[in-house]
């Protein structure tokens, strides 16, 4: 988006609605509905319509934010979007800068992260993607072999990662795949991990581990 942008709060909604909002006042700056037209509510979470779990992130004048369902409804369609921030009212036709739909991204409960770049992103499928931020190029992808509940985490060059099945994957924050290590703990890896300092918190299922960096 050119120019400043004006102070915005962004609300994903169960409607599968971003809504903008006016954070001084509360209201509706604009809002992008991110489902096809002709997408439909099914029992079961077995329908094409999804909503807006993971939490959008601003970078660089746009908002990314994936779609997806409660994971016990398990896969399916998703999509990831790339929208610019300035708009007006409805602006679902058009200010997507790009859209990775159905059958390029699965649900995803996940929030994204973005790094020198590019934008990572995992659906409940279990796949890593690394994209540029610019485009939506799909730069790699690595299958963890397990749903993603959480989301993946920069810091210190590296791209962090859990799974059910309790695998924790780094990943080199690059344009080329290059996975550094998979470990593996006893139980579901469901949360994102997090550094403080020199310290990598990664919570499982039944346990919470702080990993200190060594020189």
């Amino acid at each position: 988006a050119a120019g400043i942008l004006a102070p915005q709060v962004y609300f994903g909604g169960g409607d599968g609605w971003l809504y903008a909002l006016d954070p001084t006042n509360g209201s509706l700056l604009w809002k992008f509905d991110g489902n096809p037209p002709d997408a439909t509510w099914q029992p079961g979470g077995s329908g094409d319509r999804n909503y807006i779990v993971g939490t959008p992130v601003f970078h660089g004048g746009r908002v990314y934010v994936s779609m997806g369902v409660d994971p016990e409804h398990g896969g399916g369609p998703g999509a990831l979007h790339a929208i610019d921030a300035a708009g007006s009212g409805d602006i679902t036709a058009g200010r997507a800068v790009w859209s990775l739909g159905a059958e390029e991204f699965g649900r995803s409960i996940s929030t994204v992260a973005i790094d020198d770049g590019i934008v990572y992103a995992t659906d409940l499928d279990g796949f890593l993607y690394a994209l540029d931020a610019t485009n939506g190029e799909k730069l790699w992808e690595h299958d963890m072999l397990a749903a993603a509940w959480g989301s993946p985490f920069v810091a210190g060059g590296h791209v962090y990662i859990g799974d059910e099945d309790g695998e924790v994957s780094v990943l080199k924050a690059a344009r080329e795949l290059e996975v550094v290590a998979e470990n593996i703990l006893e139980d579901a890896a469901y949360g994102t991990p997090i550094a403080v300092g020199r310290t990598l918190y990664i919570s499982t299922r039944s346990r919470l581990y702080a990993l200190e960096k060594q020189d």
